[in-house]
């Protein structure tokens, strides 16, 4: 198989994969709680596993240039730690006055639905834009488990999502 096909495979399965969980997910625990699933979690574990094994390749051999390996494992290194804050610190809560919201880049977020400026959906990520009054952008992706009560109560004020 050619490095095309492949790319192009991964490509395809990593689609259907992201359109099946986030179906899944869409409902969560049902009690207005956000929370990326667990896999998140284990990505980023299996991520900086991959740097673990990357770097004892890399001492272990003789090699005519690292840079390649090194390339790799600063890639692995950067993902695993954005999944692993990612899945660890985001979480939320979503009622009928408004929506709290906690992540690693944006910190703490807690906004009125009364204030909702603006809701758009970002395709080639996967996420919905929410922009409030305060000046607060909080985005959702489909892969926190209940955003489909964000969904909810964004239809219930007309928004179209």
């Amino acid at each position: 198989m050619s490095v095309l096909a492949a790319g192009i495979f991964a490509a395809l399965a990593a689609w259907f994969a992201v359109r099946w969980i986030a179906a899944r997910l869409r409902t969560g625990a049902g009690d207005g709680s956000l929370e990326f699933a667990p896999f998140v979690e284990r990505l980023g574990i299996l991520q900086l596993l991959g740097v673990a094994v990357l770097a004892w390749v890399a001492l272990s051999r003789e090699h005519d240039s690292y840079t390649a390996l090194i390339a790799l494992a600063v890639a692995l290194a950067i993902g695993g730690v954005y999944c692993l804050c990612e899945g660890i610190v985001t979480r939320g809560k979503v009622d009928d006055a408004g929506i709290l919201f906690i992540t690693p880049w944006g910190g703490k977020r807690h906004e009125l639905w009364r204030d909702l400026r603006s809701v758009h959906y970002r395709a080639w990520c996967a996420m919905y834009v929410l922009t409030f009054r305060s000046g607060s952008v909080i985005r959702l992706s489909v892969l926190l488990s209940g955003h489909g009560a964000v969904l909810h109560h964004l239809r219930t004020r007309g928004y179209h999502v």
